[in-house]
């Protein structure tokens, strides 16, 4: 598909993976609009904004990439902010943009998931329920929309060395000898999954296998991913207690002065 010309908004467009990605856009003359947490605050809290410009202003091209992540004990993750983030608002700015791209006869909608969603790994329950909700969604989506000009795009990820994958995530990815991709490389093959208008883009042969494997006899995964869990809880225990002291000094203040 020709870009040069195309309108684009993206959300997680200053980002290791966005910031490559809108030069790459930009350079082929795309009109990209990407969404500025410094200037327009939580993007969770801005959504029905966001929703409401992108009704009025539908791009030819969404992007959702914004997200994070927590390596933690599943009952010391804030699931709902995770969950909103990753899933709910991709979501939403998908369902905003609909009625426009239906009236306009095209469009094209990416979600950035991540191969977490389909092996799924120890600590990561929050990402991992947001990006398997987000994969599903896509997925239904592309097919309420087959016969139509619009494209749905899922892509999948593995690990990326950004920011994202840093202190305790960062320490257990090199005890499991996970590989990083270059957000460049990843940013260049989105890129060419946009202009290609693919359905689905999945990185790294070994995960792909692991992935296929996963869906057809899932407790062989259990068993391979019982070292991750042992060394993900060796270390979440060896920090618990700086991390008790700092909600101690800086958390339970925040929430009585809020009340």
């Amino acid at each position: 598909m020709q870009l040069k010309g195309k309108t684009v908004y993206i959300t997680g467009g200053t980002g290791g993976i966005g910031s490559p990605l809108v030069q790459m856009l930009r350079g082929v003359g795309a009109v990209v609009t990407a969404y500025d947490i410094e200037k327009e605050g939580d993007l969770v809290q801005s959504t029905d904004k966001i929703c409401a410009y992108l009704q009025d202003n539908t791009p030819d091209i969404l992007i959702n990439m914004a997200g994070y992540n927590d390596f933690n004990f599943c009952e010391d993750q804030n699931l709902k902010a995770i969950i909103d983030l990753n899933m709910m608002v991709p979501v939403r700015l998908s369902q905003a943009v609909l009625r426009g791209m239906k009236r306009r006869r095209s469009g094209h909608i990416v979600n950035i998931g991540s191969m977490t969603a389909l092996i799924p790994l120890p600590h990561l329950t929050g990402y991992v329920t947001a990006k398997a909700g987000l994969k599903g969604f896509s997925d239904s989506l592309r097919r309420e929309l087959g016969g139509t000009d619009i494209a749905v795009t899922y892509v999948v990820p593995r690990a990326v060395k950004t920011g994202m994958n840093s202190g305790v995530r960062a320490e257990i990815n090199e005890r499991t000898k996970v590989t990083y991709d270059d957000p460049r490389i990843v940013a260049k093959k989105i890129f060419k999954a946009i202009e290609a208008r693919k359905r689905e883009v999945r990185f790294g042969f070994p995960e792909r296998i692991f992935a296929f494997i996963n869906a057809i006899c899932p407790s062989i995964i259990d068993q391979g991913l019982k070292k991750n869990r042992l060394i993900g809880e060796e270390l979440l225990k060896s920090t618990q207690p700086m991390k008790e002291t700092f909600h101690e000094k800086i958390s339970v203040p925040a929430v009585r002065s809020a009340s």
